[in-house]
């Protein structure tokens, strides 16, 4: 597991600058602990250790994994899931991705960076009856890494 329970009254958020990138943990005494993309551990709320060391404990969520390491993008609350609904019922997904060390430009030189994503796990979790999740029941897929991005231009007239 890659993860790091930090306590609740932590503060996380996200760091991105021209070296690194990740999650950072602010601590009620001051201090400031920062997490990189693709090494371990990942920051996580109690809550969300709960979530997401029981769905990386998983056989298929490991076997998915086929030895790799997968983050949690949920670390900063930034990222928690997305929720969909249909006609069956409503669920929440949850990404883990597995970094390279790969710095991409999705919109040229000079723009941001990124790390190069070469995998993904979508977990399907469905939300019962009473509003949580059914982690039994979740669904685990693995697939390539999304290094899609929307670019926007300007220009000046």
């Amino acid at each position: 597991m890659c993860l790091k329970e930090v306590p609740q009254n932590a503060v996380l958020g996200q760091y991105d600058n021209s070296t690194s990138q990740g999650f950072t943990a602010t601590y009620t005494n001051g201090t400031e602990a920062y997490f990189p993309l693709g090494t371990c551990p990942v920051p996580v709320t109690p809550g969300n250790y709960l979530i997401d060391s029981t769905i990386e404990a998983n056989p298929a969520f490991v076997s998915a994994e086929n030895g790799s390491t997968y983050e949690a993008t949920n670390a900063c609350n930034c990222h928690w899931s997305v929720n969909i609904s249909g006609p069956t019922g409503e669920w929440s997904v949850l990404n883990f991705v597995l970094y390279s060390n790969q710095r991409i430009y999705p919109c040229g030189l000079g723009s941001y960076w990124v790390y190069k994503q070469l995998g993904l796990i979508l977990v399907t979790i469905p939300i019962n009856s009473t509003g949580g999740l059914a982690l039994s029941n979740a669904s685990i897929e693995a697939g390539p890494g999304n290094n899609s991005y929307s670019c926007t231009t300007s220009t000046s007239t």
